[in-house]
């Protein structure tokens, strides 16, 4: 990738207002609960809907500056992509500890149609296979430890996991892995800080989708920051 200069503002400003009717019509879906099973129902709902709706277009107007450049803007929309099923995943462990696989499955299948059309335009077919092989990392990985620690992880985890492996792959073999780090650093800190003000116990289940796509979003910046520089 040549170069990692912003987009131009015009194409930040459209794709916001995309991401602005997206996460209306995804906080529309999300404030129903329709996700929730039967004895989930009672349970108050993770915060307003307007988080979702404000979630979207600023992930996108971001996502837009830092991705969206000529030479780098065939991989937007895969991005695009992850924030919104993100947003969605966010929402949904919040409220219930769940990562549904009616979301993240067909998203798999998604990105490498997305990302394939981005190798088509670039001819870097290689970072494709780069992306897959690290997303079956990325779930091995993640269902190693959910086996080995079965009351932390769980295999949602593992498949949301293998899933923003996919897109950070694509840009680099370290990407993953950074992601995969800031992700526990991020959950240690909350969790120990969620210790130390007495709003968690030590058997308190904690959501790990969120520290997931948050390690996924830094690693992306980060990548960007690095060419920019």
């Amino acid at each position: 990738m040549a170069s990692a200069a912003p987009a131009p503002w015009w194409v930040v400003a459209l794709v916001t207002l995309a991401g602005v009717a997206v996460g209306r019509l995804l906080s529309v879906r999300l404030v129903t609960g329709g996700y929730r099973l039967d004895d989930e129902q009672p349970r108050p709902l993770p915060g307003p809907g307007i988080l979702a709706t404000l979630a979207v277009p600023v992930l996108w107007g971001l996502l837009a500056w830092r991705v969206g450049a000529p030479s780098s803007g065939a991989l937007l929309p895969a991005y695009l992509l992850l924030a919104a099923v993100g947003v969605a995943l966010v929402w949904i462990d919040l409220d219930v500890h769940r990562l549904p696989e009616g979301l993240t499955l067909p998203a798999v299948p998604a990105l490498v149609v997305l990302l394939a059309i981005a190798s088509a335009t670039t001819g870097d077919w290689g970072a494709l296979g780069r992306g897959v092989v690290c997303a079956a990392a990325g779930w091995l990985g993640y269902v190693v430890l959910a086996l080995v620690s079965p009351g932390g992880l769980g295999l949602g985890d593992a498949t949301l996991g293998g899933l923003v492996a996919l897109p950070l792959g694509y840009l680099g073999w370290s990407l993953p892995v950074m992601g995969f780090v800031v992700a526990f650093l991020v959950a240690g800190f909350v969790t120990l800080a969620g210790l130390a003000l007495r709003r968690l116990h030590l058997r308190s289940a904690i959501a790990f989708g969120p520290f997931i796509l948050l390690g996924a979003l830094a690693a992306v910046f980060l990548r960007f920051d690095i060419l920019a520089g």
